[in-house]
């Protein structure tokens, strides 16, 4: 198993070796991986659209 961060309460969750599916057994969010990563992707981008330069 590998790690990887929960989408849904940011603690740790846990990758399937065949990376399949990704499970946290804290909030008990499962998906297949290719949807956790349109979803960590999406939130990646969010944090780059709302970044303000500070001078």
């Amino acid at each position: 198993m590998l790690d990887a961060k929960c989408p849904k309460c940011n603690n740790k969750a846990q990758v399937r070796d065949d990376m399949s599916t990704i499970q946290c057994k804290n909030c008990g969010y499962s998906d297949n991986y290719e949807n956790y990563m349109e979803i960590m992707k999406s939130k990646a981008e969010n944090m780059a659209d709302n970044y303000q330069f500070r001078g």
